[in-house]
């Protein structure tokens, strides 16, 4: 669907996902914040930040996570890496610095607006045009638009425009409980300690998962 403002006398019904208690989830996030942490930040450009962050029009804070690494790490780090004349993409390595890989789950079920499907699209308005354009601040007010169609919504999954097989979540500080997330400790790829993107354990394990997508690093 071509770029258009939220209909001003909306009638419908978002479609509901359950995120369950328990599912663990991945996020690539600045050193600035705790994994748990919701970002207060407004967004003032249309081509930085998240695809559903908060603006003057909207204010909340937010967090977003994945359902796996891979989606995680592309949808923080390759949104605007285009392939060479070769097929590979190249990535600069600043792209790494003051960002951790993290893990986290919530505490308690959490009711999504699902955006995953042509159906759960054509339920607010829209199609792929949403989850696929990288002009975000086209997409905001859309969020704007849908977190007032869906008070009862504590955040959105949809489909990873980079990695198809995975979902992005976005949650909303102002609608989820306290103590929404915990951090995931044991178990995980990594040591979380050592989960830093642009030295040790943590550079290694994301440049794996780079590569796997024909991302090669250079200063």
């Amino acid at each position: 669907m071509p770029s258009q403002p939220p209909p001003k006398h909306y009638v419908g019904s978002p479609r509901r996902h359950t995120l369950s208690a328990g599912i663990v989830l991945s996020r690539v996030h600045s050193v600035e914040f705790a994994a748990v942490d919701f970002n207060p930040t407004l967004a003032h450009h249309p081509l930085k930040g998240g695809r559903f962050d908060a603006t003057q029009a909207d204010k909340y804070s937010y967090l977003y996570a994945a359902s796996d690494d891979d989606a995680a790490v592309v949808e923080a780090l390759l949104r605007d890496v285009a392939s060479d004349e070769r097929g590979a993409r190249l990535l600069p390595a600043k792209a790494m610095e003051r960002r951790r890989i993290s893990w986290v789950r919530p505490t308690t079920d959490l009711e999504l607006v699902s955006l995953r499907t042509g159906k759960d699209l054509a339920a607010v308005a829209q199609d792929t045009w949403l989850i696929q354009t990288t002009n975000y601040g086209e997409t905001r007010p859309w969020g704007h638009a849908i977190r007032a169609w869906a008070p009862w919504a504590e955040g959105f999954a949809w489909t990873s425009r980079l990695e198809p097989q995975g979902t992005a979540y976005v949650l909303f500080g102002d609608r989820c409980p306290s103590g929404v997330l915990e951090s995931v400790v044991g178990g995980t790829p990594i040591d979380v300690t050592d989960n830093y993107l642009d030295k040790g354990e943590g550079e290694a394990y994301v440049r794996r998962i780079l590569a796997e997508y024909r991302v090669t690093l250079y200063p």
